[in-house]
Formats: C-alpha cells, structure tokens, sequence
C-alpha cells in the first residue's frame, strides 16, 4: 500500500512551523476570534470612525474602555488609532485562522493568530502573527485582554493604547 503525502508550500507551511507546540483552541475561544474576525473584515467597508460598541463582549471591561477612548480621539488633535489594531498592519485585512492556543499562567490562554492582510484586492503572502491573550469572564466566557504583536517584537496593543491615552508629553 502506498501512502501519498500532500506537500504544502513554504509560505503555509511557515505559521505551521513557527506555531510550535500549541494545542487546539477551545471551541468558545475559537468563536470570539472568528466573530471579531467577521465583524472586523465587514467593517473595513464603512466609512468613518470604527464602533467598536457591538464588540464589547469580545473583551475585558478595561480593555473594552481603552479601544472605545482610542477610537474616540479626534484625529485634528494628532492623535489617533493609526494603524489596524486586529492585523498590527496599515494595510486592509482579509481573513484570520485561529492556529491554536497555549496555556497561560493564572488560568488564561494564549491564541495564535494568522491574519492575512495586504492592499486592496492583494493579500501579502506571509501572515501577520498576533497572540491573543484570553481570561475568563465572570459567566466563563472567554475575553480578550491584550494582543502581542510579532513586530516589532514584544509590542502590546496595552501599552500602546497607555501610551496613546495617556498624557501628552
């Protein structure tokens, strides 16, 4: 009997690699990640400030106030979101697959995330990489608390919304 084996190409097989050892998302993780995914690709095509009100439950209460205070700011004041919070690119987003999750301590979980983002109608070929960290809300729904970005290295949607709210220097 003959096995046939399907050979993905380097620049799928690359989130793959670089995922490690992670384990399936649980299902409810999994479904907040694709419904922000959702709502996020269907939102690109208003115009306007982003209202990020419908999402509320996909996040903590704080992390939920920071995004609604940054998406507030008047851009004539200089300061403003400048860049997609959900692909940590400055291009459109296309879609995101929700690769797996690792266990995080003090009970949360860490999601791994490949958005495909690129201009207009031409996605780029590799994946922005983003790490959602999730904590369970109080009816055990899982919340997004902040996102690690890939680049640079170590950047953190929290610190830059401190940095972006907090007091003009």
């Amino acid at each position: 009997m003959q096995h046939r084996h399907a050979v993905m190409p380097l620049p799928q097989l690359m989130p793959l690699l670089l995922a490690g050892a992670i384990a399936p998302c649980p299902a409810p993780v999994k479904a907040q990640l694709d419904g922000l995914y959702r709502w996020h690709v269907a939102g690109q095509e208003r115009t306007g400030p982003t209202e990020i009100k419908s999402q509320q439950g996909r996040f903590t209460p704080g992390l939920y106030q920071k995004l609604r205070r940054a998406y507030g700011l008047d851009p004539a004041s200089g300061r403003f979101v400048d860049f997609d919070l959900f692909s940590g690119t400055q291009v459109s987003t296309f879609g995101a697959k929700v690769l797996g999750c690792t266990a995080l301590s003090g009970g949360g979980l860490e999601a791994r995330v490949a958005v495909q983002a690129g201009l207009r109608n031409r996605p780029s070929e590799a994946p922005q990489q983003l790490r959602y960290q999730l904590v369970r809300g109080p009816a055990g729904t899982w919340k997004i608390a902040d996102i690690v970005y890939s680049h640079p290295a170590g950047f953190r949607l929290s610190s830059y919304l401190a940095e972006l709210l907090g007091p003009k220097s």
